[in-house]
């Protein structure tokens, strides 16, 4: 029984790390597009768009990461 708790800490564990990962690179993206999205050969009308877009991927991923712990917690008990 122990090692099924640990595993499924370790499982917790990487899912966090993978949707803080992806919430960081899609805010990172958004503030690249915000500041250099005419550099990137992007529309300049189209830049606050994109970015916006990127942001709101990052907070869903944010949103995700903690109902995942949610439902984990759930699952555990």
């Amino acid at each position: 029984m122990d090692q099924i708790a640990r595993e499924r800490r370790r499982s917790l564990k990487s899912v966090q790390v993978i949707f803080a990962v992806l919430a960081l690179l899609s805010i990172s993206a958004a503030l690249a597009v915000a500041s250099r999205g005419v550099e990137f050969g992007l529309p300049e009308a189209s830049t606050e768009t994109i970015a916006f877009a990127f942001l709101l991927v990052g907070a869903v991923d944010t949103i995700l990461l903690f109902v995942w712990e949610r439902i984990f917690s759930r699952i555990e008990s």
